[in-house]
């Protein structure tokens, strides 16, 4: 599954999680259907996508970041 969230930067926004508190990082609001459970998914270590998964079943999601995207924060899986 993939699809564009924002505006694509000059050069990827890599965002170190070591230095930047968890409440800080950039995220988006997922609702897995397939088990009924929202989570934040977070920005992947090269600034290039939302990458993550459902805590139950571990069905994997990504949502790329680029130009077209969509100013949504908050998103279901199926």
């Amino acid at each position: 599954m993939s699809l564009d969230l924002c505006s694509e930067p000059d050069k990827p926004v890599k965002q170190d999680t070591a230095d930047v508190p968890k409440e800080e990082r950039r995220f988006i609001g997922v609702r897995f259907n397939c088990c009924g459970v929202y989570v934040r998914v977070y920005v992947n270590k090269d600034g290039t996508a939302y990458e993550g998964r459902c805590p139950k079943c571990y069905k994997p999601v990504k949502f790329k970041i680029g130009t077209g995207g969509t100013d949504n924060r908050f998103f279901d899986a199926y």
